[in-house]
C-alpha cells in the first residue's frame, strides 16, 4: 500500500455473533471481484433489471469526482481571493438536502479561519428563520449562493428571489454581484443567474446525485469560502479513494467492509445506525441521515440513520440497533466510550472511526459514500434514484394551486383540541393522554420520526430533546428528528419508501412573523404550511401512522405541553 493510503483511519467492527455472516458476505463479493466491477460501474452489483441498470450508471460520477475537483482548486480558490478584494464578509448558502448539507457540517466542524467568511445555511421555509438570517447579516457584504442541481428546486429559487429583492434595494442593478449560482449544465437557472447578473454561475456535474456532491462544487465552493484548506481535504479524499481500490487491487478496502457490515446487519434486523459523536461533529448526522436514508429507503427495505438520540441506557435498546462512533483520536470523549462500552458487552454490534481532525471529513464523505453503495448492493436496491420523493412534492403543488385559486389552504378538522393544541389523527379520544396512548403503540424494530416544522432555537432543540427522551423510555424505540421541509429532501424518501414500521409525528405552528415572498402571491409560511400538509398526505397515501399536532402561537410552551401530555 502507498504513503496516502496509510493515513486513512481504519474502521473498528465489533460485530459479535454478526461477525461470521458479514464475513462470509465479504468472501462472496470478493469472489465476484466486487471492488474491480465498483470501479467500472458494473450496474448488475445491484440491480438485474436493464433499465434500471441504465438509469445506476448515470450517477456514477461521484466516484471520482475529488480527483476533478483536485484540478479544479486553483480556479476556487482564486474565485475566493475575488470576493474578498471585493469586501465580502459573509456568505449565506441556499439550498436544499444535497445542496446544503455538506455546507452545514464544515460550518460546525471547522473554526472559522482569520480570512474566511461568516458561514450561514439557509435551508428552510421557514419564515422565522429566514428572518433570523437576514438579521445575522449586513446584506450589502453578503455573499448569496442559490444552489440548486436541478435548478428547479422551490426552495433555493424561493430564497435567491426574497434576498436578491433585499438587497436590490440597497445597491439597485449592481444586486446580482453578490450572487452565486451552482447548479448543473443544461439547468433553467443558468439563463435566470445570467439575466439578473450573478457574478458567478459554477457548473457541477450532471453524473454526480445531489447526496453524492459533498466533494463538488456543491460542498467546496463554500467550504474554500469559509477558509477551509480545499487542497488538503481533497487530497485525503483521494488517498480514501485509492484504499478503496481506484488505482487497482487493494488488501483491505474500507468502504467495502463497512458497507457490507452495514448491509447484513440491516438484514438481520439491525437496521437503525444509531450514530454517535463528540459534540463537535454533531452535524455530521444531517449529511449521514440524507446519504444513507434517501439511497437505501425503497422498496420497504432500507437503513434508518438515527442522529442526535442521545445515548441512554443499555435497556431502553432493541434489537435492531447498530452504533456507530466517528469521533477524533486525540479526543477521549469518556462518557460516550463508557456507554458504547456496555452496549458492546451486551451484545450491540459497534462500529467505531477515529479521525486525525477535521480535515478527515473529506475522506469519510468518501467511505461513507462507498459504504452506502455496498450496502444498497447487498440490499439488491438502486442507491441513486429516490422514487417515493417525488409525492410530497406533487401533493404540495397540488395544494399551492388550490391557494392560487381560493386564497388559502384547505383545512382538516381536529380529532381534539386540548390545553391549547389541535390534534389532527389518531383516534377519537377524551383527552390528550388517552389520544397519545392509543396513537403510541410499538412492536420491537418501529421507529418514532418528530417532524418540526418550526422555528429552530437552542430552547426548541433542548425541549424537542425531552420529547424524544420520553418517547424513547416509553416505547424502547429508536427516535429521529428533523426540522421541516429540510428532511423531506433527504429522510423524506425513507419515511414513505423503507419499512412500513414508523410512528410520525408533525409539529406545526402559528407563522409569526411571517414573510412575503417577492413576485408571488403567497408567503413563506404559506408554502411551508403546504410542504407539511403535503407530505402528511404522502405519508398517509404511503399507509404510514400519523399525528399532526398544532402547536398553536407559542411552539416551545405546546413542545413543553405535549411531553407532560405524554409524560402524564
Amino acid at each position: 500500500m502507498g504513503e496516502t493510503q496509510q493515513s486513512v483511519p481504519a474502521a473498528a467492527l465489533h460485530l459479535g455473533p454478526y461477525q461470521a455472516a458479514v464475513d462470509a458476505k465479504l468472501a462472496e463479493f470478493n469472489a465476484k471481484n466486487f471492488t474491480a466491477g465498483f470501479w467500472q460501474k458494473q450496474a448488475d452489483l445491484w440491480v438485474q433489471d436493464a433499465q434500471a441498470q441504465a438509469e445506476l450508471r448515470v450517477y456514477m460520477g461521484w466516484l471520482r469526482v475529488a480527483e476533478t475537483m483536485q484540478e479544479r482548486v486553483p480556479e476556487i480558490e482564486q474565485f475566493v481571493q475575488e470576493v474578498r478584494a471585493a469586501g465580502f464578509t459573509h456568505v449565506i448558502v441556499m439550498g436544499m438536502g444535497g445542496s446544503s448539507m455538506a455546507p452545514i457540517v464544515f460550518e460546525k466542524s471547522f473554526p472559522k479561519s482569520a480570512e474566511g467568511l461568516e458561514m450561514l445555511v439557509l435551508d428552510t421555509t421557514d419564515p422565522g428563520t429566514v428572518q433570523h438570517i437576514e438579521q445575522q447579516v449586513p446584506l450589502a457584504t453578503t455573499l448569496c449562493i442559490v444552489a440548486s442541481k436541478s435548478g428547479t428546486t422551490a426552495e433555493p429559487l424561493a430564497f435567491g428571489d426574497y434576498f436578491y429583492d433585499r438587497i436590490k434595494a440597497i445597491k439597485g442593478d449592481k444586486a446580482g454581484e453578490n450572487f452565486v449560482a451552482i447548479t448543473d449544465p443544461g439547468s433553467k437557472f443558468i439563463a435566470t443567474a445570467e439575466s439578473l447578473g450573478y457574478r458567478r454561475v459554477f457548473l457541477n456535474f450532471t453524473e454526480v446525485g445531489g447526496r453524492f456532491s459533498a466533494l463538488s462544487y456543491f460542498g467546496l465552493v463554500p467550504a474554500a469560502l469559509y477558509g477551509i484548506d480545499i487542497e488538503e481535504l481533497l487530497r485525503r479524499s483521494v488517498g480514501m479513494m485509492q484504499a478503496n481500490g481506484s488505482s487497482g487491487d487493494v488488501t483491505h478496502n474500507p468502504g467495502l467492509e463497512l458497507g457490507v457490515a452495514l448491509g447484513v446487519l440491516a438484514q438481520q434486523g439491525r437496521d437503525k445506525l444509531t450514530l454517535v459523536t463528540p459534540a463537535g461533529l454533531s452535524d455530521l448526522g444531517l449529511w449521514l441521515e440524507q446519504l444513507i436514508a434517501e439511497s437505501t429507503g425503497k422498496h420497504g427495505v432500507g437503513i434508518l440513520p438515527v442522529a442526535g438520540e442521545p445515548l441512554a441506557d443499555v435497556r431502553l435498546y432493541g434489537n435492531d440497533r447498530v452504533f456507530v462512533y466517528v469521533g477524533y483520536e486525540g479526543e477521549a470523549d469518556q462518557a460516550n466510550q463508557q456507554k458504547l462500552q456496555a452496549l458492546e458487552a451486551a451484545g450491540h454490534p459497534v462500529i467505531s472511526i477515529r479521525m486525525h481532525d477535521a480535515l478527515d471529513l473529506g475522506q469519510e464523505f468518501f467511505r461513507w459514500e462507498v459504504a452506502t453503495a455496498v450496502a444498497s448492493a447487498v440490499l439488491e436496491i438502486n442507491p441513486f434514484d429516490q422514487p417515493n420523493v417525488q409525492a410530497a412534492k406533487t401533493a404540495t403543488d397540488k395544494l399551492m394551486k388550490e391557494v392560487a385559486e381560493k386564497g388559502a389552504l384547505p383545512q382538516e378538522t381536529a380529532t381534539l383540541e386540548a390545553e391549547g393544541l389541535r390534534y389532527y389523527g389518531g383516534t377519537a379520544a377524551a383527552d390528550a393522554k388517552a389520544l397519545l396512548s392509543g396513537f403510541f403503540q410499538a412492536e420491537p424494530g418501529s421507529y418514532v420520526s418528530i417532524q418540526a416544522y418550526l422555528t429552530e432555537t437552542p430552547e426548541l432543540n433542548a425541549a424537542i430533546d425531552e420529547l424524544r427522551a420520553t418517547l424513547q423510555q416509553r416505547l424502547h424505540a429508536a427516535t429521529t428528528f428533523g426540522y421541516g421541509p429540510r428532511f423531506l429532501h433527504s429522510t423524506g424518501q425513507y419515511h414513505k419508501g423503507g419499512p412500513n414500521t414508523g410512528l410520525f409525528l408533525q409539529l406545526t405552528a402559528d407563522n409569526n412573523p411571517d414573510l412575503p415572498l417577492p413576485g408571488r402571491t403567497y408567503t413563506f409560511g404559506t408554502l411551508k404550511d403546504a410542504q407539511a400538509q403535503g407530505d402528511l398526505e404522502a405519508l398517509r397515501s404511503a399507509d404510514r401512522r400519523t399525528l399532526r399536532v398544532h402547536l398553536g402561537a407559542d411552539a416551545l410552551a405546546g413542545v413543553k405541553a405535549l411531553t407532560a401530555a405524554l409524560k402524564g
